[in-house]
């Protein structure tokens, strides 16, 4: 079983946030907070998802994103576009140690990133400042493909642009929905829980 798993996957597809890298919204939150003066559960509870979805599709700008996330929040309010900028930035922390994990694989298989994202982060940060994006052989970005995880679409997309079988492809996710839903377009999948469990998971496999 090991050595069937072995012979078919060629191609590794790993989320980016809560995978290769830590993510803080409690960060962004306080900073809003420190800011504006309105609560964090207020902050918390004014996030437009809506819009934000239409924002990580690439349906609107950097700009109609700040000014949507400014109309959502307690109004009158003070926040100015270079603070939203800042904290926005705050929600990408450090790099986590699955990206020793990628770099052992990148001798074996191609690497790929999949991740539902804005084109903010990924040319002012992501692209700028981490080692996985250099190490990533290609990326399937929500922004740049009008969909989202778990949509069905996303996957289809991912295996038109590695141009490979689906069942050759293993995709490796922190959210269980997204998991499940690249598995019902054919690929492979793996649900991250800790980097101890996909240690384990990947030598099952006989990936690693």
């Amino acid at each position: 079983m090991v050595d069937l798993f072995r012979s078919k996957i060629n191609f590794i597809v790993f989320d980016i946030g809560g995978v290769l890298l830590d993510i803080y919204p409690d960060r962004m939150v306080q900073y809003i907070s420190d800011v504006t003066e309105i609560s964090p559960k207020i902050i918390r509870d004014c996030f437009p998802e809506d819009i934000h979805e239409e924002y990580e599709r690439g349906q609107i700008s950097d700009y109609e994103w700040f000014v949507s996330y400014k109309k959502a929040l307690l109004q009158p309010n003070c926040l100015k576009e270079a603070d939203f900028w800042e904290a926005w930035n705050r929600l990408l922390g450090q790099e986590t140690n699955v990206v020793d994990i990628m770099m052992r694989l990148k001798n074996t298989y191609s690497v790929w990133l999949l991740s539902n994202t804005n084109q903010r982060h990924v040319r002012n940060e992501i692209e700028k400042k981490y080692v996985f994006s250099q190490l990533a052989d290609g990326t399937i970005y929500s922004f740049e493909e009008g969909a989202r995880k778990p949509e069905k679409e996303i996957f289809n997309i991912a295996a038109e642009k590695i141009g490979a079988d689906l069942n050759t492809c293993l995709f490796i996710d922190d959210k269980k929905e997204n998991v499940t839903s690249a598995k019902s377009a054919g690929f492979l999948g793996l649900h991250y829980i800790d980097t101890q469990r996909l240690e384990r998971d990947l030598g099952y496999l006989g990936v690693i």
